[in-house]
């Protein structure tokens, strides 16, 4: 998340969420600063392999449990990113 506002009113935005682009062309459509998916992961896969390493690094420093890493790798296989 980058904070950026899509509005010209200041507005304090809480718990919103504006979705990657896909791929390069849909970001640079969008105007979007922020790498797409494609970019970011290459792959399904690539993916998959981004949540495994960061659960990894959080299980070894104390922030996530073994059973909870486990689940948030699962998740990633089953879901649908760059599928």
């Amino acid at each position: 998340m980058t904070g950026v506002q899509t509005c010209a009113l200041p507005i304090y935005y809480v718990g919103g969420m504006v979705p990657f682009a896909r791929t390069r062309d849909q970001r640079l459509a969008q105007s979007d600063a922020r790498l797409s998916l494609e970019e970011r992961y290459g792959s399904h896969e690539g993916y998959v392999q981004a949540v495994r390493q960061a659960a990894d690094r959080a299980m070894k420093e104390g922030f996530l449990l073994p059973v909870d890493a486990a689940a948030l790798i699962d998740a990633a296989h089953k879901s649908q990113v760059l599928r």
